[in-house]
């Protein structure tokens, strides 16, 4: 810990020597809206940079370079003299039209950022079309690092995994404001749809510190569609062959130069009984789902502001077919979760003519949640009332290859939670402050580093320090490393819901303490050239070692019991990805990953239930030149994962390890310019876990489960939707001189 410190001071304190100049300078659209993540360079040079999200950018002319370049996706590049302009890019969308006929650029689906001191992988709206999407738990269906798992065979949860660790330990953020945590982590990734999202960002490890304490294996961060570059209308309607019906509709309006609002609609309808695999209990839950997001948004020369609201409304029923036709005859066994939700945002940054560099930000966000229902013959109830404040302050130091940001932030969560007349009950009170240094492309290396100290009203002090290192080896090689501190106060019930839907007693055997959990990692990133083609390889390896962490142990025969460890617990976990594009609009993309994940049970260390130790994605994308059709093909290959040692012997299949298995999706997409036709297949082969209940016939018994689950309880679904999308058109002067 010393050796970290006295490196960030070493960092913060660094001048440079030399007498280079910086240049600083700004990134805008057509219409004068600032452009984040644009690239700008120097012709022929590697060194480069990107806006940060306000537009801006700096870099240092090292050998005195007079063309400055700055291109975006989907965007012309644009070049200016240095020596006669003024460092100001106005980048046009590339749209070219003729005859009208028009052509646009292709955007890539997915990307891992060369410049991000941080290991962060984009995923873009092409993405999620891939695979229908309906919402933010589907949008990773064909990404490496996300795993997506059903929790239980009743309530419909799904959970993720990242690094090997259940996503709770994952910071999910709303454009950097906090959004699916707390109560809202079990059910919270079907509450986006997949046409609200812009794109996501995927950032292994610990964080910036920016954006707060809860990332210990890593930050998802979710871009909704943003109304000065959103199309004006988005419409969408998804059905299945059991009966579930989605539809969405996004309506942006621009009002003059600056101002701009949007409107995010989404309905989902699910009331199918069904029970394919006669167990009693549905396949699926019944779901009733409406949702909304109406924000402003405005850009000045000076000041942007951004505001607006979100709501939602969701009615969960699962558990035995009985129940929903009131049959007597047979045991009446159910789950229930109604939940009421609310959000307000407000976003407001200022920026500093001639000093593009500078600049201040303020970050407020405030949700209502309120969970209730049961489980069985236990009622449950939550309501948790969040507020969010934070206030970056950012400048430099000397020149822009020391940039510092600095702010203050302010967490106020209170929870009220209850199950089996168990209540949990409690106010939370976290006022912060952080301190982010940037050494910035010296000699091909980017440093970051930073530390955050909050002050938790019932836990006291709790530092987070964290640092980035990225290190252009050659052209195209970039190796980095990455460590930090990271922690989060656990919710027992919430986040362990799908756990409930069982027999067994609940026992907890410690109070209530902050998990906590330092994050390594390493990574090697080459971009190179295949059939004059970019390829890349991306190879990493990260571990997460528990200081403390709140454990839900099932090895008893008849209970759950919640303990802090009293032993070592950690994660290993390896990733391998290739992903190509042999000719123009074919990509292909393969990965692997290995994950050891270990923990003390009772004091003695084994591996974790339920996570694979083996997975391996392949995804396959071609669109046609000119017939308008895509093909998307995706298979996952799951490797064996421990049972836990005490299961009913009757149900032999349960014991030891679990099988390896296949899933395989596919989806067809026919453009017809404004409208988008749309059918596919999940999990073709039809492949479920053979029993995915314990004692389906008697659920009050003493040996009912219905967590155990390590595969698929739905077989192959068929769907079909359609899209329709209505542009913001640029208005293009016609040639005078064109005939």
């Amino acid at each position: 810990m010393k050796r970290f410190y006295f490196l960030v001071f070493i960092l913060v304190f660094y001048q440079s020597a030399t007498s280079q100049v910086t240049i600083t300078g700004m990134v805008y659209d057509e219409l004068n809206n600032p452009v984040p993540g644009a690239l700008v360079y120097f012709p022929g040079k590697t060194v480069g940079t990107a806006t940060d999200s306000l537009g801006h950018f700096s870099l240092v002319n090292v050998d005195n370079n007079k063309l400055l370049i700055a291109e975006m996706a989907e965007h012309l590049p644009d070049t200016i003299d240095l020596e006669k302009e003024q460092p100001i890019f106005r980048l046009k969308e590339k749209i070219i039209q003729l005859e009208g006929t028009t052509f646009t650029v292709d955007k890539n689906s997915s990307s891992i950022s060369q410049l991000n001191p941080q290991l962060i992988e984009t995923l873009t709206e092409r993405e999620f079309i891939k695979a229908a999407c309906c919402n933010l738990s589907e949008s990773f269906s064909t990404n490496a690092t996300v795993d997506v798992n059903y929790s239980d065979a009743i309530t419909g949860a799904k959970s993720i995994q990242m690094l090997g660790l259940d996503g709770r330990y994952v910071q999910l953020t709303t454009e950097l404001l906090p959004s699916i945590r707390g109560l809202a982590s079990p059910f919270g990734l079907n509450y986006i749809p997949g046409t609200w999202m812009e794109s996501l960002q995927i950032s292994k490890g610990a964080g910036s510190v920016i954006n707060g304490y809860e990332a210990v294996t890593g930050q998802i961060n979710l871009e909704l569609r943003k109304p000065h570059n959103a199309d004006r209308l988005l419409l969408n309607v998804y059905v299945n062959h059991m009966g579930r019906v989605e539809a969405n509709a996004n309506i942006a309006f621009r009002i003059g130069k600056r101002w701009s609002n949007i409107t995010l609609l989404h309905g989902d309808y699910f009331n199918t009984v069904a029970d394919h695999n006669s167990d009693g209990f549905l396949d699926m839950p019944l779901l009733k789902t409406g949702s909304f997001v109406h924000r402003w948004q405005y850009f000045g020369k000076r000041i942007e502001t951004q505001f607006g609201v979100k709501g939602l409304m969701e009615f969960r029923n699962g558990g035995t077919t009985a129940f929903y036709r009131n049959d007597s005859l047979a045991p009446q066994y159910g789950v229930q979760m109604n939940t009421l939700r609310g959000e307000g945002f407000w976003k407001f940054g200022i920026v500093f003519p001639g000093m593009e560099w500078k600049s201040i930000g303020i970050q407020t966000n405030f949700i209502y949640h309120d969970q209730r229902g049961f489980i069985g013959l236990n009622g449950y109830q939550g309501i948790q009332k969040n507020g969010f404040f934070n206030f970056i302050y950012q400048s430099i130091f000397g020149n822009t290859k020391h940039k510092f940001r600095a702010g203050a932030s302010f967490m106020y969560d209170e929870y009220d939670e209850t199950y089996a007349n168990i209540n949990l009950k409690r106010l939370e009170l976290v006022p912060g402050g952080f301190f982010e240094y940037t050494l910035d492309n010296l000699r091909g290396v980017t440093v970051v580093t930073g530390v955050r100290l909050d002050y938790h009203n019932l836990f006291g002090f709790m530092p987070s320090p964290r640092a980035h290192l990225k290190w252009e080896i050659t052209k195209g090689l970039m190796f980095r490393v990455a460590g930090g501190r990271g922690w989060r106060v656990p919710n027992l019930f919430a986040d362990n819901i799908s756990m409930l839907v069982t027999s067994r007693s609940i026992q907890i055997n410690s109070s209530i303490q902050p998990e906590i959990a330092w994050n390594y990692g390493a990574s090697l990133q080459y971009v190179f050239k295949i059939n004059k083609r970019d390829a890349t390889l991306v190879a990493d390896f990260f571990r997460t070692d528990f200081t403390n962490q709140l454990l839900v142990d099932r090895e008893a025969e008849d209970k759950l019991v919640f303990y802090n460890i009293t032993g070592p617990s950690f994660s290993n976990v390896f990733q391998f990805n290739f992903n190509m594009e042999p000719v123009k609009k074919f990509e292909i993309r393969l990965a692997y990953k290995f994950q050891d994940v270990r923990a003390s049970y009772d004091g003695v260390l084994k591996t974790v239930p339920l996570v694979p130790m083996h997975r391996m994605l392949m995804n396959l994308s071609y669109t046609t030149p000119k017939l308008g059709f895509t093909f998307d093909f995706t298979t996952h290959l799951t490797g064996n994962s421990r049972m836990p040692d005490v299961t009913d012997p009757n149900f032999v299949h349960y014991h030891g390890a679990t099988p390896w298995y296949v899933t395989l999706n596919a989806q067809i997409t026919k453009d017809f310019k404004i409208l988008d036709v749309y059918f596919g297949c999940e999990n073709i082969t039809g492949y479920t876990q053979h029993t995915p209940l314990v004692d389906a016939g008697n659920p009050f018994g003493n040996k009912f489960d219905a967590t155990l689950i390590y595969a698929p309880i739905f077989g192959r679904m068929f769907y079909a939707g359609i899209r329709l999308k209505l542009e913001y058109k640029p208005k293009i002067k016609k040639n005078e001189n064109s005939n």
